[in-house]
C-alpha cells in the first residue's frame, strides 16, 4: 500500500490514505509490539496465558 492513489481494499471506493490507512497502520504496530514481546520469555508466557484465558 505505497501508492497514494490506491483504492482501499475495504471496497469503499475511497483512496486508501483517506479511508483505512490509520487502522492498517495501527494493526501493523500492534503486530510488531506482539512480535517483540514474544521474544521475551516472561512476557511471552504472560501473553500465552492471556490468550488461553480468552479463547
Amino acid at each position: 500500500m505505497d501508492n497514494d492513489d490506491t483504492l482501499c481494499p475495504c471496497g469503499s471506493g475511497k483512496d486508501f490514505e483517506q479511508c483505512c490507512k490509520k487502522e492498517y497502520d495501527a494493526l501493523n504496530m500492534a503486530r510488531a509490539k506482539l512480535k517483540a514481546a514474544m521474544k521475551d520469555p516472561i512476557r511471552a508466557q504472560e501473553l500465552k496465558k492471556l490468550l488461553k484465558e480468552h479463547k
